[in-house]
């Protein structure tokens, strides 16, 4: 009959997390929890000063390196050309600063 303790799983992983425990301090054996440490998404709003469709253009390459292309729009129609944006609130800066290196102005609305 084989050996049931060097075939079984859980065995291996017993010795594999004791063997870590000892090798480590006890700070890097607590569970990372990837939803604290990534920024939950929103759509952001905000008023700009692209007036057409060529403007839109110029700032187009900025927003999809930023938040992906189809993560953006802008309403031209509308009389505050609204931008609404999926992204991370951190991202609010960086959009603002997407629109002023182009020459544009851009602030969050309320």
């Amino acid at each position: 009959m084989k050996n049931q303790t060097a075939l079984n799983p859980t065995f291996w992983s017993g010795v594999i997390n004791y063997v870590r425990a000892a090798a480590q301090p006890a700070e890097a054996l607590t569970p990372w929890d990837y939803r604290e440490h990534i920024e939950a998404k929103t759509v952001l709003v905000f008023r700009t000063s692209v007036e057409g469709i060529t403007e839109q253009s110029r700032v187009a390459s900025g927003l999809d390196t930023l938040v992906g292309t189809k993560n953006w729009t802008i309403d031209l129609d509308d009389v505050d050309k609204v931008l609404r944006v999926v992204c991370t609130k951190s991202s609010e800066a960086k959009i603002v600063s997407i629109f002023g290196e182009r020459g544009y102005h851009c602030e969050l609305m309320a």
